[in-house]
């Protein structure tokens, strides 16, 4: 007999027919315990009226796209744009169904503004879904504090030129677990790119600069150096399943849980 337990969990995904939607689609029709009801593109989206199959053939469902969240998903996943994320939360708020985000900008406003709807639903809203840079945010984090100040931290980020914000998510989720560690602030120690003169570099600033090359997936490294030696912390991502694929755990995780703003160490148990 089927209980509440053991029904798959009825998902939507908003940003279906883009580089990470088709992943997701594709994911959530494979396993057993999702069942994908909804895909979700922007209105005037070349997506728009299509079948799953036809904009992901590895998805094998017959859900067409359409252009909004309605009423029938436990929780929807969402990468898209800032502007999409923003009217979806808003739908999703209202409709009472839990939100796993995935799009990012370097726009403090906008992620303040996204965060309010989880006074209603539960909602994570992850820089990165991979289990290594979950894991990376804490170690950067805990060297850069045991390294103490005379350590310069230099972030580097390299993704594929379709790419089109900079710096990515998980580069300021990095910089922000590092100010957090190390009491700098995240919206004034932080310095993009150098050019010109610029003057000697301080004690407090954390460098960030974003490659933009091929068909890179993801590559983050964080430098620290001293006088005298230097470390290097990196991840690189091998296939975009790997964000996919945590975006559904936290997809199966979230349904349930009490509205408030959780974190993706908090499904990974890190």
């Amino acid at each position: 007999t089927l209980t509440l337990a053991n029904m798959p969990i009825k998902v939507a995904i908003n940003g279906a027919g883009g580089r990470m939607g088709r992943r997701l689609l594709a994911l959530a029709h494979a396993d057993p315990d999702l069942e994908l009801v909804q895909a979700i593109e922007y209105a005037a989206s070349p997506c728009q009226g299509k079948k799953v199959r036809e904009v992901e053939p590895e998805a094998e469902s017959d859900v067409v796209v359409g252009a909004e969240l309605t009423a029938g998903a436990d929780v929807v996943i969402d990468f898209s744009s800032p502007a999409g994320t923003t009217i979806l939360a808003a739908k999703a708020q209202e409709l009472g169904i839990a939100l796993v985000i995935g799009t990012t900008a370097k726009d403090f406003e906008w992620r303040a503004k996204i965060k309010e709807s989880s006074q209603k639903v539960p909602m994570i809203h992850a820089q990165n879904f991979s289990l290594g840079v979950n894991l990376m945010f804490k170690v950067a984090a805990q060297m850069a504090k045991a390294l103490g100040e005379d350590f310069d931290i230099e972030v580097v980020e390299g993704h594929h030129h379709h790419k089109v914000d900079a710096p990515s998510g998980t580069a300021m989720g990095i910089a922000g677990s590092i100010c957090d560690a190390v009491e700098r602030d995240v919206e004034k120690d932080l310095v993009y790119g150098r050019e010109g003169q610029v003057g000697k570099r301080t004690k407090r600033e954390v460098g960030m600069h974003a490659l933009r090359m091929g068909s890179e997936i993801g590559l983050h490294t964080v430098y620290y150096a001293s006088e005298y030696e230097r470390l290097e912390l990196t991840h690189r991502a091998s296939s975009r399943d790997v964000f996919a694929a945590g975006a559904l755990r936290a997809a199966k995780w979230l349904p349930g849980k009490a509205a408030g703003y959780y974190e993706m160490s908090d499904v990974l148990g890190l």
